[in-house]
C-alpha cells in the first residue's frame, strides 16, 4: 500500500497539530490539560483507523523467530537510561504522586507512540516503495527525526538548543531501529509496544523516580549502545535477511 504526497502530509500535520498544541496555555489544571490531550489523540487515532480499515492495511505482521533477534537489542537501548542510572549512582525519588495526573500521562505517552507508529512507519515508510529497504529505513528514521525538530519553539537557552539537537540524533537512532523491526516482521503493533517501552522507560519513569544521572554518563551509555545496535543490526541484516526478499517489499 503506497499513500500519496498529500495524503501522507495530511497524516502528519494532523500527528503535528496534536503533538505542538498549546496545551498549558488553557488556563486550566494539568489533568485537564491531559484529558484533552488525550481526546485530540483519539479522534486523531480514529481517523487513521478508518484509514487503515478502508485500505484494509495490515498491522499485525509475520510471527517470525527472526523478530525477537531484532527485539533483543531493541530492549537493550529501552534500558539505555537504567543502565546510565546504575553506572552513575544516581537517586531514586520518592515523589507523591497525583494518581489520575499520572495514568492520564501515561496514556498520553502510549497513545503519542501509537500515533507516531502509524504516520511514520505505517504511511511514511510503506509510502517509500520506489526505493530499497535500506533507503526506506534511512528515509522514514530521518524524517521521524526532524519531525523533532519541531519543539524548537520550547527552545528558551543554547543548552536547550544543544540538547534538543541532541535528542534529534537519538531519535534518528530510535527511527532506524524501528524501522528495520517494521521493514521485516511488517509488525506495526511490534514497533508501537516497543516504541512505548522505549518512552515510558527512557523519559518518563526516569523523569518520575530517578535523579542524579549526568547527562556525561547518559551520552556516553546510549553511544555505546548504538554502537553494539549497529554491529548486530548489521550481522542480522547480512547473514540472515541479506537476498531473502520474504522479509522485504518489494
Amino acid at each position: 500500500m503506497r499513500f500519496n504526497l498529500l495524503d501522507t502530509i495530511l497524516f502528519s500535520l494532523m500527528l503535528i497539530f496534536v503533538s505542538c498544541f498549546p496545551y498549558s496555555r488553557l488556563g486550566i489544571g494539568l489533568l485537564y490539560q491531559n484529558i484533552i490531550a488525550i481526546g485530540l489523540r483519539l479522534l486523531v487515532l480514529t481517523y487513521y483507523i478508518y484509514v487503515i480499515y478502508r485500505n484494509r492495511i495490515k498491522i499485525f505482521g509475520i510471527a517470525n523467530i527472526k523478530n525477537i533477534l531484532i527485539c533483543i537489542p531493541f530492549l537493550l537501548a529501552c534500558f539505555s537510561n537504567l543502565i546510565a542510572y546504575k553506572i552513575d549512582g544516581g537517586q531514586l525519588l520518592s515523589p507523591h504522586i497525583n494518581t489520575p495526573i499520572f495514568i492520564t500521562e501515561i496514556i498520553v505517552v502510549f497513545l503519542s507512540a501509537v500515533l507516531e507508529e502509524i504516520v511514520f512507519r505505517l504511511f511514511i515508510h510503506t509510502s517509500l516503495t520506489r526505493v530499497g529497504s535500506i533507503k526506506r529505513i534511512l528515509g522514514s528514521a530521518g524524517i521521524f527525526a526532524l519531525m523533532h525538530l519541531i519543539n524548537i519553539v520550547n527552545v528558551s537557552s543554547v543548552d536547550a538548543l544543544v540538547s534538543l539537537l541532541i535528542q534529534v540524533v537519538y531519535t534518528f537512532g530510535l527511527g532506524l531501529m524501528l524501522g528495520f523491526l517494521y521493514e521485516y516482521s511488517h509488525s506495526l503493533t511490534a514497533c508501537i509496544s516497543l516504541h512505548f517501552i522505549f518512552n515510558i522507560l527512557n523519559s518518563f519513569i526516569v523523569n518520575y523516580f530517578m535523579n542524579g544521572i549526568s547527562e556525561r554518563v547518559m551520552y556516553l551509555t546510549a553511544i555505546v549502545i548504538a554502537v553494539i545496535l549497529l554491529v548486530y543490526s548489521s550481522l542480522i541484516y547480512y547473514y540472515h535477511l541479506r537476498g531473502n526478499e520474504k522479509y522485504f517489499r518489494d
